[in-house]
This record gives C-alpha cells, structure tokens and sequence, in this order.
C-alpha cells in the first residue's frame, strides 16, 4: 500500500481550527435546542473531526506534497 499523504504541520493547524468550530457548533446547538450530550455524541465527534481534518488538509495542502513521482524506477 502507498504512503498516504501528510504535512504534520498543516494537519494540527486544520485540526485546531475544527476542534474550535465543533466546539462552537455544538455549544450553540446545545444553548438552542437544550439537547443534552451522550456518550457516543463524543465518540463520533471525536472521529469525524478527526477525517474531517485529514480531508481539509488533502483539500488545502500543496500540489507537489499529494503525489509520489517514483523517480529513478522504471
């Protein structure tokens, strides 16, 4: 299997600013709709925000970073 593409450092940017939008949403939602949060609330969260930032980071990163050229095999 190929190395997926990462860069560290655009990675914990994105995460940071999920992390900061979900914990915006869900207050909002939360201070709105007075729903109370359950335990697999957090699972889920904690998952999606996970992906969410991997496929922004793919999303932003640059072009040169995503794909692997294999110089030198033939």
């Amino acid at each position: 299997m190929r190395k997926l593409p990462f860069v560290r450092r655009i990675f914990w940017k994105t995460l940071t600013a999920v992390v900061v939008c979900v914990v915006v949403g869900w207050g909002l939602y939360i201070s709105l709709s007075g729903y109370k949060l359950e335990p697999q609330d957090y699972v889920g969260t904690v998952i999606c925000t996970v992906l969410l930032s991997y496929l922004i980071h793919l999303w932003i990163m640059p072009a040169e970073d995503l794909h692997d050229d294999h110089r030198g095999e033939s």
